[in-house]
């Protein structure tokens, strides 16, 4: 698939948003509840810090899956489910792969796009700034610190973001990605927990024990092997089958 363009990435954001999510064009996105809400079968698990995620889709696009590195910082693990639901639903080959830097790959960029334009929609953006800042294309740090905690992203996206969207000039957007986000959030009075790295921790979203009980009580797969299960999503360990 070719890289998308801006236009086609707001305009596949909107589409999830009011479709498949119901939820407005201005409010943030809680993409936990979100893959709930899509019934897809997601595993927050521990990764190297190169990985980002991955994501799997049968071919009749029923069954989703996806993998997300719980060690990333909080607010890279929202863009990743962003990213991936953009393979999920609208990259036209989706192939299974583990997403990591540099996105060089024409669909990886499309995706990256695409998560931008979903979790920080233009007009809620444009809502939240001050009328004086829009005009002087100078979105104050406050302001900028305010909606990377509202929309729950990253320093170096919401700058890549508003320089996107043309709201402040090439030369200011330097200036932000030079901030040290950690101090300044701290001097506003936020939390630090959006910027720093995970707490690695296995988090399951789905039925997937209950789909490997069901395959174990069929007897299609063995006792072994439903342990082994288990212990991907951090159940079972030095357990046996009587105390799943």
């Amino acid at each position: 698939m070719k890289k998308i363009d801006l236009e086609t990435a707001e305009m596949l954001a909107a589409k999830m948003r009011s479709e498949y999510l119901r939820i407005s064009g201005t409010e943030p996105l809680n993409t936990k509840t979100a893959l709930r809400q899509l019934n897809i079968m997601a595993v927050f698990s521990p990764m190297s810090d190169n990985i980002f995620g991955l994501s799997i889709v049968s071919p009749d696009r029923k069954n989703r899956f996806m993998l997300v590195n719980s060690n990333i910082t909080r607010g890279a693990q929202h863009f990743t489910v962003a990213h991936e639901l953009y393979h999920l639903y609208f990259d036209d080959n989706p192939q299974p792969h583990f997403c990591s830097q540099p996105f060089t790959d024409p669909a990886e960029r499309s995706a990256n796009m695409f998560a931008s334009a979903l979790l920080m929609p233009k007009d809620g953006i444009l809502m939240n700034i001050p009328a004086e800042e829009l005009k002087n294309k100078e979105v104050g740090i406050d302001t900028v610190i305010r909606l990377e905690h509202l929309y729950g992203i990253s320093h170096s996206t919401m700058v890549v973001r508003l320089k996107e969207l043309h709201i402040i000039k090439p030369d200011y957007a330097d200036m932000l990605a030079s901030l040290v986000v950690t101090r300044e959030a701290a001097l506003r009075g936020f939390g630090s927990e959006l910027y720093q790295k995970g707490d690695g921790k296995r988090l399951v979203i789905g039925d997937f024990g209950a789909k490997a009980r069901k395959l174990f009580e069929e007897e299609r797969i063995s006792e072994g092997h439903y342990i082994e299960l288990l212990n991907l999503i951090g159940y079972g360990e030095n357990q046996g089958c009587a105390g799943c």
